[in-house]
């Protein structure tokens, strides 16, 4: 009876010794460095709206987007289909939208990243405007957006394209290509 203990303690010391030979003489595993992780949001939203009001309570713009994402420090807000609303007083709202897009940290500028459109719809005494571009800073407070990419103008049989744009959105409009300009005119 003892012979049978001593057996087995004797093949579980073998097996012990043998497991920690195998740890110890194993060749070493090279660790593979994985890209930083992108930082957590520090909080989030799934259909994110947010209205800016002026000086008499009045809608001035709204920023809408299927989600938003925001991160301490100097990251701001990452935005997904953002939608910004710029309401006038005497002419249909500005719409310009986006498949993604950035808010600073201070809120004084949103980048619209990707294909960019902006849409005013025709009213008495003022044209349908839409605006095709790509990759658009904004600056809200001041009415104002800018591209270094193609822009392409459309209203009415009017159309008007060319490389970089500044755009006043307010009345009256100002648009100013820069580069590569051209244009088409037709009369009815």
């Amino acid at each position: 009876m003892f012979a049978e203990q001593y057996k087995t303690i004797f093949l579980l010391l073998l097996i012990f010794l043998g497991s920690i030979l195998a740890v110890n003489y194993a060749p070493e595993q090279e660790t593979i460095d994985t890209p930083a992780a992108e930082p957590s949001a520090e909080h989030f939203a799934l259909g994110y709206s947010k209205i800016q009001m002026d000086q008499l309570g009045r809608a001035d713009s709204k920023l809408t987007a299927d989600h938003a994402a925001n991160y301490s420090g100097s990251m701001g807000t990452k935005l997904i289909n953002p939608v910004m609303t710029v309401y006038k007083k005497t002419t249909p709202p500005w719409v310009i939208r986006s498949k993604t897009g950035h808010v600073s940290p201070d809120g004084n500028k949103i980048s619209m990243n990707g294909e960019v459109f902006i849409d005013r719809v025709a009213a008495e005494n003022v044209r349908e405007i839409n605006v095709k571009t790509s990759n658009l800073r904004l600056l809200p407070k001041q009415n104002y957006a800018e591209t270094d990419d193609w822009a392409e103008m459309v209203s009415g049989l009017e159309r008007i394209s060319g490389v970089g744009m500044t755009l006043y959105y307010q009345d009256p409009l100002y648009i100013k290509l820069l580069a590569n300009v051209k244009g088409q005119h037709e009369y009815k």
